[in-house]
């Protein structure tokens, strides 16, 4: 399995004020001191129904601020955990820390985190499925998509309530073709039901929830050892 690329996201309740600041945001993101989400990483920018987007066309980097989600796509250039460390501590740093605080952003809403991959050959879910398929079809399956989630309630209480929070993780495989790879990726999401006011009051930072949520990726496709 090759790690390909990665994904940060936070949604919010839709905030109009986010809207009415959007440009604003993305200028203090490309142009903030020390920040490495900045020009030279996106080159362009758009807008659509829901927000703005800066992305570089030739990398396929992106970052799309709406008044729902904060969202960075980033594919990897040369080595995963060095980029994966280096583009997360920039994010916390200037989206979660300063964009967040300076435009007062609340009601978060979820945390997420998808890694991407390539696998090398099909593994042995996909080698099950393939062998359903064949004993219901003839011949070999050109291409495919599978999709599935998993969720894990996980309540906490605070000031004698308790919450309705809950983990899901995402798994989907896509072969486009025969001749194609199978394109993997394991979507991790944290859901705060309350909203959390602020995103401070997290019990768990976004930062260490991506490098568990990560560990955790390691272990179970990669066969790592826990740390």
């Amino acid at each position: 399995m090759k790690l390909t690329g990665f994904v940060l996201g936070i949604r919010i309740n839709k905030s109009f004020f986010i809207e009415d600041k959007l440009g604003a945001i993305i200028d203090d993101i490309l142009y903030s001191e020390n920040s490495e989400l900045n020009n030279r990483l996106f080159n362009e920018i758009s807008s659509n129904a829901t927000g703005k987007v800066v992305y570089n066309a030739h990398t396929g980097n992106k970052l799309t601020v709406s008044a729902q989600d904060i969202i960075f796509e980033y594919n990897i250039e040369k080595d995963f955990d060095i980029e994966f460390d280096k583009y997360l501590k920039n994010f916390n740093l200037i989206i979660l820390k300063k964009v967040f605080g300076d435009y007062q952003v609340k009601n978060i809403h979820r945390f997420g985190f998808v890694i991407k991959a390539e696998l090398s050959k099909s593994d042995t879910l996909i080698g099950d499925i393939s062998k359903v398929i064949k004993s219901h079809y003839s011949g070999d399956e050109d291409s495919f998509t599978l999709r599935f989630n998993m969720t894990t309630k996980k309540p906490i209480t605070i000031k004698g309530i308790i919450t309705e929070d809950y983990d899901n993780e995402i798994i989907t495989y896509d072969k486009v073709n025969q001749k194609s790879p199978t394109y993997f990726s394991a979507d991790y999401q944290k859901y705060f039901k309350p909203e959390l006011a602020l995103i401070k009051d997290a019990t768990i930072p976004f930062d260490t929830f991506c490098k568990n949520s990560l560990q955790s990726f390691k272990q179970k496709y990669l066969g790592e050892e826990k740390r």
